[in-house]
């Protein structure tokens, strides 16, 4: 089962497994809660993809599983990647409007709807947990989505993208984060490696509907020296402490 880089040519299958693989996610539900394949959602998540698929797209990445038989995408990760020397105070929330915002168009009235003020409040929420974790840690994988096709799902694709994720990361010595569902994201993230570091409110104001989503992160291991030398240490001290002469 390999992993690739999504191309331009991927966006049509890359977006039906969004449309497909979110209609009863609870994040897709807030942001779309009337109309999740509205011609203004179908219409949005194409944007987005091409922008994160966009070849000067240097922090965005999309990887893709295809399906053995038909060689077709039938799930995807979204990430980006985040450095502590890029960002100047302005510098994450312009990639996260860059790649998520609406876009301005007067004529359908989106710059003002609920959709627009609640995807904004998820950009914020998004932004805030980057800022956090950037703030500890040299290089953060921020890992947006795992989505699979309904038709396609518990056959092992989205693990394989989480770990293909992870792999990375670690080649880096980056730190993984996501937001994730209190269900089944939650669920899915704890089985790989991802632990639980707590909650984030997403909401508007006038809005009685808010979104609670879990931070979920996984650190580097350390490297293998630090390792060795925290070994060490711990069976000197251990000997160290050890009564003269005592045998066990």
């Amino acid at each position: 089962m390999g992993v690739r880089i999504a191309t331009q040519q991927d966006i049509p299958a890359l977006k039906e497994i969004i449309l497909s693989g979110l209609s009863n996610d609870s994040v897709w539900l807030y942001c779309y809660p009337s109309a999740g394949r509205s011609e203004a959602a179908s219409n949005h998540v194409e944007t987005v993809l091409k922008r994160i698929i966009d070849d000067n797209s240097k922090n965005w990445h999309c990887y893709v599983v295809d399906a053995p038989k038909t060689h077709d995408p039938v799930s995807l990760a979204i990430i980006q990647s985040l450095h502590q020397n890029e960002d100047d105070g302005k510098g994450i929330t312009e990639q996260i409007q860059r790649v998520f915002g609406l876009s301005e168009d007067p004529s359908n009235g989106e710059s003002t709807s609920k959709t627009a003020k609640r995807i904004a409040a998820l950009q914020s929420g998004i932004t805030q947990t980057q800022q956090t974790y950037l703030a500890r840690y040299d290089q953060v994988m921020f890992l947006h989505a795992v989505i699979t096709h309904p038709h396609h799902k518990r056959q092992g694709y989205a693990k394989t993208l989480s770990k293909q994720t992870l792999q990375v990361a670690r080649q880096k010595g980056a730190v993984v984060a996501a937001l994730a569902s209190p269900f089944s994201g939650y669920v899915f993230y704890s089985g790989t490696s991802f632990s639980n570091c707590g909650r984030t409110k997403v909401e508007t104001d006038n809005d009685i509907e808010n979104l609670e989503l879990q931070i979920m992160v996984c650190t580097p291991p350390k490297p293998l020296e630090q390792r060795r030398s925290s070994i060490m240490d711990f069976w000197g001290g251990a000997k160290k402490a050890s009564p003269a002469g005592s045998r066990r």
